[in-house]
């Protein structure tokens, strides 16, 4: 009898091992072939989803850019600094884009160092239609004034759409000096969408200070922006958004 038991166990034993080990084969190569499926793209069904659903992600209209900020100065005029200038300006433009529901994305919204390459990249990973950087002039001849709007001279659009907003704020009670290509600014030849930069006033010159430290004269050189920024909008046929305002990141 002891015999027979024994003999039992040790068939049983046999047989659990046979077992534990085709479980464990089939286990390896089932792993296996998922790995060589999806590593030739046969499982990438997750990315067909996700890329679809992104096509139908609808971006801000547009991307506010106030330049410099934190560390970053800008021009200056003694205590009078550019980053404060163009937030100042930046700031109204969004309540006057929150009056028009359009939908918007500021680069910042306070005090903050923001690289020129994260600007860009916000823009682009946004999906925005069209990118407007704030900034100001300054000259070491202070005879020099006046509001101008720079574009890439590369882009299908950006003379035509820079035409378009100097047409807008050159009527602000600064002197107009026209558009500017600007073919090597990182702002204006990296975004994916159309870009203009816009120099409002110079901090060197004694007439045009004056007026950027005004609080009146803010709100309408922002007015005059989105203005020419419906003017693009509805020239390229941009399709606006939901109207929710956005913050900065």
């Amino acid at each position: 009898m002891e015999k027979l038991i024994q003999f039992f166990k040790e068939k049983v034993s046999q047989r659990s091992l046979i077992i534990i080990i085709a479980i464990l084969s089939i286990a390896i190569i089932l792993i296996l072939v998922l790995w060589y499926l999806n590593k030739n793209g046969h499982l990438n069904n997750s990315n067909v989803e996700n890329n679809s659903a992104q096509s139908t992600i609808k971006g801000p209209t547009v991307i506010i850019d106030p330049g410099h900020g934190g560390w970053e100065p800008g021009a200056n005029n003694g205590s009078i600094i550019e980053k404060d200038i163009t937030l100042d300006i930046s700031l109204q433009v969004e309540k006057e884009l929150k009056k028009k529901n359009i939908d918007y994305y500021m680069t910042r919204t306070s005090d903050t160092y923001v690289s020129l390459e994260d600007r860009v990249k916000i823009a682009n990973e946004k999906a925005c239609k069209l990118f407007v950087s704030i900034h100001n002039n300054s000259f070491g001849d202070p005879a020099q004034s006046g509001i101008l709007t720079t574009y890439n001279p590369n882009s299908a659009t950006g003379k035509e759409i820079a035409k378009i907003m100097q047409s807008r704020i050159s009527n602000i009670g600064m002197r107009n000096r026209d558009i500017m290509p600007r073919p090597n600014l990182y702002v204006l030849r990296n975004p994916d969408m159309p870009s203009i930069l816009l120099e409002v006033g110079f901090l060197s010159n004694k007439k045009d200070l004056k007026l950027l430290t005004d609080g009146k004269f803010q709100q309408k050189c922002a007015q005059q922006i989105v203005l020419g920024i419906e003017d693009i909008i509805s020239k390229l046929n941009i399709t606006d958004g939901e109207g929710n305002s956005a913050e900065d990141k």
